[in-house]
């Protein structure tokens, strides 16, 4: 199994899940947002996450996901019908209502130039973001957003997390111990390593 990588990417989620199952995989760094780069993605438009194996492929970081936490049991995923539902409905959160706002704003600060961004604009979607932020239930008995057990929907909601505070959000005090946690972990600590630097 290959993944197609770049630094500060979403890539990061697939291999950090990859790291959690214990999947053996070959992480293929690729260069993006340009017209020049020596090593590409073979996905169509050049994107990452990217999955290959043998002629299969297959692309978008929650597909990518989901198929690699198929192909071995697994506490990321679940069998149980119900936690899994859980888990999907964490994940949507992460995936929609938070990263639209963090969409936007990346768009803005690492996108466009410094001289042509919208203060208005970035300030709008940041106060957005935080709002998002304030609706997210951590609950004092749990270790993790379900439970006691780290699943994918912690992955989804840490990377966001991560991409908040790069844009300048300051995460409260239960947020940020959450995730300074989950990036304590080894899978994520050598994930890290392999996809950002």
């Amino acid at each position: 199994m290959k993944i197609y990588t770049a630094p500060g990417a979403r890539s990061l989620a697939v291999v950090w899940a990859l790291e959690e199952i214990g999947l053996p995989y070959e992480a293929i760094r690729v260069e993006i947002h340009t017209d020049n780069a020596v090593v590409k993605s073979p996905h169509p438009f050049g994107k990452v996450p990217f999955l290959t194996e043998g002629s299969f492929s297959l692309s978008e970081t929650l597909a990518i996901c989901l198929y690699i936490c198929e192909k071995k049991q697994n506490t990321l995923y679940p069998a149980n019908l119900q936690e899994k539902a859980i888990i999907n409905s964490l994940i949507s959160f992460s995936i929609t209502d938070l990263e639209t706002p963090l969409s936007c704003l990346a768009k803005q600060i690492l996108f466009t130039p410094e001289d042509q961004q919208w203060p208005e604009f970035i300030n709008y979607f940041k106060k957005q973001t935080i709002d998002v932020l304030s609706r997210i239930e951590l609950k004092e008995t749990n270790a993790w957003l379900i439970g006691d057990t780290f699943t994918l929907a912690d992955i989804f909601l840490s990377h966001r997390l991560m991409f908040a505070k790069a844009f300048g959000i300051t995460l409260d005090k239960k947020l940020e111990n959450y995730l300074q946690k989950a990036t304590s972990r080894p899978a994520f600590l050598k994930a890290h390593k392999i996809n950002d630097n």
